[in-house]
């Protein structure tokens, strides 16, 4: 595999969750890539009238603790008898500022060497790709990762005519959210990783 490969893990992970963690799990067990770049966003395109709840270094120092939560619930993902995979935060988007377009992202990957990308999203998502900023770039330059989310069966009936993509089956699914657990934190922790749990407890957030 070309070393120029790369996976992008984009969402404004206001919190990042458990949810996140698998999808991330799966996109490491089930594909071929091994590095994966999780990718914060400034300000959604989707979410324009809602900034996230939480300073993007909080954002930042979740998706550090939960990377760490992820090689203990994962640690079948890392073996001493192969390449383990190399996961890493980019601050790209937080750093460009404004909206976070996928494609300015993708863009920035193709300047800077990688033939190669990966999309991850979950299927809750297909239904809404052909609304993404510039989505015609977007599907003419990535493989689109898709791991079912959807508790009632797959999606894939309803994906975009002309993507390349690879379907990810899991045997369960997570169905945690941010939006639920800034809803109710207290009643929701359980969505959270344990580092992840501590942190949002002791800054008092999303409450």
């Amino acid at each position: 595999m070309s070393k120029s490969s790369v996976v992008l893990f984009g969402g404004s992970f206001d919190p990042v969750h458990l949810g996140h963690l698998f999808l991330l799990h799966c996109a490491v067990s089930m594909t071929d890539y091994s590095s994966f770049l999780l990718v914060p966003a400034k300000l959604s395109n989707f979410k324009r009238d809602s900034v996230p709840k939480a300073s993007d270094s909080d954002r930042l120092e979740m998706l550090r603790l939960a990377l760490m939560d992820y090689q203990d619930i994962y640690s079948q993902d890392f073996s001493c008898n192969s390449e383990n995979p190399d996961i890493r935060i980019s601050t790209i988007e937080l750093e460009r500022g404004g909206i976070s377009y996928t494609s300015d992202t993708v863009r920035s990957l193709k300047e800077s060497g990688y033939e190669r990308i990966g999309l991850l999203i979950g299927d809750d998502h297909i239904e809404g790709l052909t609304r993404w900023h510039d989505f015609e770039f977007i599907r003419d330059n990535v493989e689109f990762l898709i791991c079912r989310r959807n508790a009632d069966g797959p999606l894939w009936d309803k994906l975009p005519d002309g993507i390349r993509y690879r379907a990810l089956e899991p045997g369960e699914v997570f169905p945690q959210s941010s939006s639920a657990v800034r809803s109710d934190v207290s009643g929701k922790l359980d969505y959270l990783s344990e580092r992840v749990r501590e942190y949002v407890r002791a800054k008092h957030l999303y409450v």
